[in-house]
């Protein structure tokens, strides 16, 4: 069962099993595990080679074989997304009413980068109430925002603040209903659960690792849907419930997982 492009598998892969040791590891063990996921040779060895490319990992040579490290980089990427992943559960202390407000518009000549934008600012807890102007409950990401905007050479067209909302034109209800589909994110959540309470059962090799990434799958996905938003903002939401459920069968399936990426290392 594929769960995405085998570069998005593999960065996955790397954050659960790479990432807790930083040892490194022989192409052959990747190639391993990515067939286990669902891949063949040839988008195995495209997908290391794309991790390579972008920073990710870094190859050493033992032999005529290589051995892979992840980067610095690598390490703060898979690591973001685990901590990422793992707020989805956490419960939001108490808000004090600042919203981060961003207007920012894409020029049509540069529209190849708008859904990119979109995403990055999704994955940032953004929603956009109305054209051009997106808000988070999270001022404390602005500089993450700021990093991203600058990749995207939209920094000196983009304008930003943070504080409460006036009163004037949309009620901070509204923002919310129009910012984002909580009712859409809870039915998300909750199908997530019923699947995985269906089919969590003792299991181990391969079939372990597979429905591992598909936790990691449908955890990622959700982290663009949910944006984690304080209690005042939507009282009796029980999505952050699901949230907990869903990581706890995370960690239920890293152990065995980690045993059978340490079998493959062994081979």
């Amino acid at each position: 069962m594929q769960q995405g492009s085998a570069r998005i598998v593999l960065l996955r892969i790397l954050g659960d099993l790479v990432h807790p040791t930083s040892t490194p590891v022989p192409t052959m063990a990747l190639l391993t595990v990515l067939s286990d996921a669902g891949f063949g040779t040839h988008a195995a060895r495209q997908a290391i080679s794309r991790c390579a490319r972008m920073g990710a990992i870094t190859g050493e040579k033992d032999g005529r074989s290589t051995r892979w490290l992840l980067t610095d980089a690598g390490q703060d990427l898979v690591v973001d997304g685990n901590a990422r992943a793992r707020q989805l559960g956490a419960q939001p202390g108490p808000w004090d009413g600042r919203w981060l407000t961003l207007a920012v518009s894409v020029p049509h000549e540069r529209r190849v980068i708008r859904q990119k934008l979109y995403r990055t600012l999704s994955w940032e807890g953004c929603g956009s109430p109305v054209p051009g102007i997106w808000i988070s409950a999270h001022p404390d990401r602005r500089e993450r925002i700021s990093v991203a905007l600058e990749r995207f050479g939209l920094d000196q067209t983009a304008v930003s603040f943070i504080g409460e909302a006036s009163g004037i034109g949309l009620s901070e209800t509204q923002l919310v209903s129009q910012a984002w589909d909580l009712d859409a994110v809870s039915r998300s959540y909750s199908a997530a659960v019923s699947q995985f309470d269906a089919a969590l059962e003792p299991t181990s090799g391969p079939h372990a690792l597979r429905l591992l990434l598909h936790v990691d799958e449908v955890l990622q996905r959700l982290v663009s849907q949910d944006p984690c938003l304080p209690s005042e903002l939507c009282p009796g939401w029980t999505g952050r419930q699901d949230a907990t459920r869903l990581l706890s069968f995370r960690d239920v399936l890293l152990v065995p997982a980690r045993a059978y990426w340490d079998e493959v290392l062994r081979r």
